[in-house]
């Protein structure tokens, strides 16, 4: 139908010639070139923080419950996690086939519900898609002369880096050994120990005073008491006195009364006694003195009279006498008895005085008490006063780098808050102002407080300019410098993003001579040559294709109708290529490599029938149309089998995937445009250019023919032998193949390499610096180096991994691009330059290197619970890796382990201060923390960043005397942390890994470039079989190994089923199932071919060549569809079986030939290796063109005779049952 379509409607199919090269221009110009295919990764990693924790604490508190959160996700694969010191990774593999979107956000929900569970100080989780455009795609080194790396830093950040950014497809520009000043706020203990002194003076100065006054007391009442005793003393002296002479007048009065009593007298009968005594006495006393009277008037002569009257008055002065003086002692009788009385009176009184003294004594004496305990409690509570007060006085746990944090976040501040009116005039309302001056910091005021006044914030640190220049380092070829790496968009193309960075670079050094720029990595040359290195080779090919066609028609005229094809169907599977979203890669590239020289031979086939039928004199519009159309079947079947030996690629998962079904698109949609191309334009061109055939004569090739029919009989005669021999050399090579080994991907040179310097991480930063100053040396002085920047390796990025020493660093090593050396020898070279340094050099051979997709070397797994057993295991380990020959760099997997200070807290004695171990951890954490990022100052439209720095406990003696506040009842006590602890010197694992929520280490060993990582690996799992490990461990082989047996076995299933396919096509071409079956021998023939290839060539088996193979077994067929189905159109035309052998094998042997030929030419400089990256598809190449050569060859004899065989019977039954036009 096409072929008499395009014979007779010429224009159109020129139209469409036309479309197709402006369609395929406009498409090529328009796609965006690459090293490799866009991979999807299905991974996911959650990035959580954890300050100040060590791996075991992080694995406990952070990375279980983020592992059993995450493991329900639906499409999760596996759940690998690495704890390392202060923050978690949980790396996340999901199914291919998984919505990446709808992972996310079913992850972060998982996240979300267990984040209120996780401890105070767990930062939030960070999940991240991982993605290749992660990686940067360009390196470069900066330096200026004349500029110290304070100047280079600001000239870079203020006119470089601004520059590189606003490119477009550039999404971030990141710069290493780039100075950055900050703000630096460091709280001085000095300082603050003078705040707390001039407070606690302060303080203690009114204590003081109000303890004097207390003193002062004090002495009043002890006075007071000193006077009320001595008062009392002299009160009571007195009173005993007045009692005692009471007591002894009233024992005389007493005495008296008695002798009274005795009489029976009283008072009463004295008084009367006393009254008839005195009436007596005074009428004696007048008897007395009238008597006298009578005396005196007595004469003398009455001598008797008067004798007689002076008896008588001498009688009654006695009786006066008597009376007066019984009325005396009557009067004193009364007296003594009044005396009495009154003295009793007065002891009376004088013992209620001494009860009214006793009893003010003891009150003033309680009330002196009184107020003597007033000032004991006064003086306690002015003593618990002190103590509080001092207690408050030190400021040392109030200033803390969190209560500065706040403090000047909340006070730089600066917000509208919303507008005012006034009349017709809106005013915008703005609350706060930023700081804009290093002084407005300093004069911050913290706090105010009694005795001290205002605190600003330089009354308690030290406010300064810093920068990071202490830890960042940056090495460029000798000299210090920055390093800038960029990261593209996910949608632009790398390439074109270098492209562009490098005409900013041009730009800038034509601005300045003082500034160097130098590209460390460069993907997009890197790419730019590899790309340009296939295309070359697919011209160099497509021109042999056209060379060997010349040699076999020996004319111009088809020839150029098959140069014309070839051009013409490129174009056409680029058209394809673009809408279908295939980019311009190495391995879509190779795929169209490999198509030139299979896009040909459907035209061969053709031209040459046409131009055999135009020999044979049939007209040239007839032979176009029918020599198209009698091999259309064929060549049909034959592009069939060779597209769907990709098609179980859809059934592959993983990278294996991703990776080639550019390839197999690239190579569909080339036969495809190949096999319009047979069946349209040839025809076309064949009918209006072979109008004029005469038959050249071929001398030699007819000997050849001549020969091989010979040699043919000689096979139909000795089939045995023919088989034996086929059977005998698959499994020779299969064999031998197992001698060559195995890789994932082929290392390719590149004009780039990455080395790492390991460095003890006990030595002091100054003396790995230097160290590193050598290395860089010691590289400079390899001629094939052109430049090298080192690098701290916190410079670049890793992720799931660390290894947690500040002392390693990284570096890029730029190789000449007129090297002679290779990489993998130049990398040994930088080895073995190195090795008398203190340190120790792993090179990378490429800093592109492809083997990476799969894990690059050796890789053992050991799964376990226990840590230390985990060590003993890899102790095992390396020593039986260090035994095998061929392995370097073997590293035990436990990582550089750590000193830790390790705080054992006496649950007991921590109790009795009300204290729990997560207290104590969170007062302990918060003294430690060393550094908190505050806020940002900007000064002149610079922003710098403000760091709070603690630097109160430095050293292990600091930490043990840590002031922990606890409480004891109600009241609040203070104890240092060595008395409720014990703390212990330990060595602790930097990292602990897990798979699916199980501990496992890495024991991992590089392979040197003598040794084939597959071969090392055989080696090791026989000696993994030996040993036996502990029950409830498991050992099992990782890395590259399990990424090439798991690629290898994906593929050899691809290839099986690809060969099912094969032989579906070709029962539906021939509607045979016998003659199918023939021709399927030719796949082992090419398989012993391709594995002949590798062998003489020393190539590996690798996932590339694997590839080869599978090519193989959908081109290798071609050749026998073609003879089998002449055969069997012969057969029908009447000749017998043996003859139309013969006449098969006469008449195809030079269509078979060329075919074979030009894939061969075609693919020759891709195995030859022929520029940058060729190493990519040279296996496939090399593959290829020997299961081509060895089957081509074997083809014209082994299918012979295997149809003799088979078809046993003598008629063929005719299968093509219509043949009108």
């Amino acid at each position: 139908m096409l072929p008499k379509f395009s014979v007779r409607k010429p224009l159109t199919v020129f139209v469409s010639v036309i479309m197709v090269l402006m369609l395929g221009f406009v498409s090529f110009t328009k796609m965006t070139p690459d090293l490799l295919p866009s991979i999807d990764l299905p991974y996911v990693i959650a990035m959580t923080t954890y300050p100040g924790s060590s791996p075991e604490k992080i694995e406990t508190t952070v990375t279980k419950p983020i592992e059993q959160a995450v493991s329900t996700t639906s499409g999760i694969k596996n759940v690998t996690s690495v704890s390392n010191e202060n923050y978690s990774v949980v790396i996340l593999e999901f199914n291919q086939d998984t919505n990446m979107d709808t992972a996310m956000l079913d992850l972060n929900g998982k996240i979300d519900l267990i984040k209120d569970s996780l401890e105070d100080g767990v930062g939030a989780t960070t999940l991240m898609q991982l993605n290749p455009d992660m990686m940067p795609v360009m390196t470069l080194s900066i330096d200026v002369d004349n500029m110290d790396i304070q100047e280079v830093s600001t000239y870079v950040n203020n006119e470089i880096i601004p520059k590189f950014e606003r490119i477009n497809g550039v999404a971030s520009v990141t710069g290493t050994g780039l100075v950055e000043k900050q703000l630096e706020i460091s709280l001085n203990k000095d300082k603050i120990d003078q705040l707390n002194k001039e407070l606690k003076s302060s303080v203690t100065s009114k204590l003081d005073k109000q303890q004097s006054q207390l003193n002062n007391a004090k002495s009043e009442i002890k006075n007071g008491k000193a006077a009320l005793e001595k008062q009392s003393n002299t009160q009571m002296k007195k009173l005993l006195e007045a009692s005692s002479q009471l007591q002894s007048g009233i024992s005389q009065l007493e005495s008296m009364a008695g002798i009274l009593n005795s009489t029976g007298s009283s008072k009463e009968d004295l008084e009367k006694y006393i009254t008839s005594a005195t009436t007596t006495l005074n009428d004696t006393k007048s008897k007395l003195k009238y008597l006298k009277e009578q005396l005196n008037d007595l004469p003398e002569e009455s001598a008797v009279d008067k004798k007689q009257l002076q008896k008588d008055i001498a009688s009654l002065e006695s009786i006066i006498t008597s009376l007066e003086k019984a009325i005396a002692n009557a009067g004193q009788g009364i007296g003594a008895i009044d005396s009495l009385e009154t003295l009793k009176k007065q002891q009376k009184e004088l013992e209620s005085a001494k009860l009214t003294l006793s009893q003010e004594l003891t009150k003033a004496t309680v009330q002196l008490s009184l107020s003597e305990s007033q000032i004991k409690s006064a003086e306690t509570q002015l003593n618990e006063a002190r103590k509080q007060a001092l207690e408050s006085a030190d400021i040392t746990n109030k200033i803390t780098p969190e209560t500065i944090n706040q403090i000047l976040t909340a006070e730089n501040f600066s917000m509208p808050a919303g507008y005012i009116s006034d009349d017709e005039t809106e005013y915008s309302v703005k609350v706060g102002d930023k700081f804009t001056s290093i002084n407005e910091v300093k004069n911050l005021i913290l706090f105010s407080m009694d005795g001290v006044g205002d605190v600003h914030l330089k009354d308690i640190a030290n406010v300064k300019m810093s920068d990071n220049s202490s830890d960042s380092y940056t090495n460029v070829n000798g000299n210090a410098g920055v390093i800038l790496s960029f990261q593209k968009t996910s949608t632009a193309s790398t390439t074109k993003v270098c492209n562009e960075i490098n005409k900013v670079i041009k730009d800038l050094n034509n601005s300045n001579d003082k500034l160097h720029i130098l590209s460390l990595m460069d993907q997009g040359v890197y790419i730019d040559f590899i790309i340009s290195s296939v295309l070359d080779n697919l011209i160099y090919g497509g021109i042999l294709a056209i060379i060997v066609l010349l040699i076999f028609l020996k004319s111009i005229k088809p020839t150029i109708v098959i140069a014309f094809s070839i051009p013409i169907s490129l174009l056409f599977a680029i058209v394809l290529m673009y809408f279908s979203g295939v980019t311009l890669n190495i391995i879509s590239l190779s795929g169209l490599a490999l198509g030139v020289g299979m896009l040909v031979d459907n035209s061969i086939v053709v031209i040459e029938n046409i131009y055999r039928l135009r020999n044979k004199g049939m007209g040239k519009f007839k032979a176009a149309v029918y020599g198209a159309r009698q091999v259309s079947g064929a060549i049909f079947a034959s592009t069939l089998t060779t597209i769907c030996v990709f098609l179980p690629i859809v059934f592959t998962e993983g990278i294996t995937r991703q990776l080639f079904t550019d390839m197999g698109l690239t190579i569909a949609y080339s036969l495809i445009a190949s096999l319009i191309v047979a069946l349209t334009l040839v025809p076309c061109m064949a009918s209006n250019l072979l109008s004029n055939v005469d038959e050249k004569p071929h001398p030699l090739f007819d000997k050849i023919v001549d020969g091989y029919e010979k040699l043919l009989r000689l096979c139909l005669r000795f089939k045995p032998v023919v088989l034996c021999f086929s059977v005998a050399l698959l499994i020779v090579a299969a064999f031998a193949t197992t001698k060559i080994g195995t890789s994932f991907m082929p290392k390719m040179d590149s004009p780039q390499m990455m080395a790492t310097i390991n460095i003890d991480s006990d030595l002091p930063k100054d003396e790995a610096r230097h160290i590193t100053d050598q290395v860089v040396q010691q590289v400079l002085t390899i001629n094939d180096v052109e430049g090298i920047g080192a690098m701290n390796s916190s410079g670049t990025m890793s992720f799931g991994t660390s290894s947690n020493n500040p002392n390693n660093m990284s570096a890029y090593v730029i190789l000449k691009d007129d090297k002679k050396k290779t990489n993998d020898e130049i990398s040994e070279e930088i080895k073995e330059k190195t090795k008398s340094l203190n340190c120790e050099v792993t090179v990378s051979s490429s800093s592109m290197d492809t083997s990476s997709l799969g894990g690059s070397g050796l890789k053992i797994i050991v799964k376990g619970d226990d840590l230390d057993e985990l060590k003993k295991i890899s102790d095992d380990l390396v020593g039986m890796l260090s035994n095998i020959e061929g392995t370097t760099d073997i590293n035990g997997g436990m990582g550089v382990t750590t000193k830790e200070e390790k705080i054992v807290i006496n649950k007991n004695k921590a109790m009795k201060y009300g204290l729990t171990v997560a207290q104590v951890f969170q007062q302990v954490s918060a003294k430690l923390s060393t550094e908190t990022t505050s806020t940002t100052l900007t000064i002149n439209s610079e922003d710098y960043p403000v760091i709070i720095v603690n630097n109160n406990t430095s050293n292990l003696d600091k930490l043990k005397n840590v002031e922990i506040t606890g409480t004891k009842g109600t009241k609040s006590v203070s104890v240092k942390l060595k008395d409720i602890s014990s703390i212990e010197m330990t060595d602790t694992p930097t990292s602990i890994n897990h798979d699916n929520q199980t501990r496992y280490i890495s024991v991992t060993a590089g392979i040197d470039s003598k040794h084939n990582i597959g071969l090392v690996s055989k080696e090791v799992q026989s000696k993994l079989d030996d040993y036996k490990a502990p029950t409830g461990y498991e050992i099992k082989m990782g890395g590259e190994t399990e990424s090439i047996n798991q690629a290898i076995s994906d593929l050899i299933k691809m290839i099986a089923l690809a060969i099912a396919f094969i032989y579906l096509i070709m029962v539906a071409q021939f509607q045979s199932l016998l003659s199918p079956f023939i021709v399927m021998f030719t796949i082992p023939l090419a398989f012993t071919g391709g594995l002949l290839a590798l062998i003489i060539t020393g190539q590996e088996l690798s996932v590339i060549s694997m590839l080869g193979f599978l090519v193989l077994a959908g081109v290798v067929v071609n050749n026998g569809i073609v003879f089998v189905d002449y055969v069997n159109q012969l057969r029908i035309n009447g000749l017998n079986k043996k003859d139309a052998l013969i006449e098969a094998g006469r008449t195809r042997i030079r269509p078979i030939l060329m075919t074979a030929l030009t894939t061969i030419l075609a693919m020759s400089t891709m195995a030859l290796g022929v520029g940058m990256g060729a190493e990519m598809s040279q296996a496939l190449a090399i593959v290829t063109i020997g299961g081509l050569t060895y089957a081509t060859l074997l083809t014209l004899f082994v299918v012979p005779t295997l149809y003799d065989i088979f078809h046993r019977r003598k008629e063929l039954r005719q299968i093509i049952i219509d043949e009108e036009d």
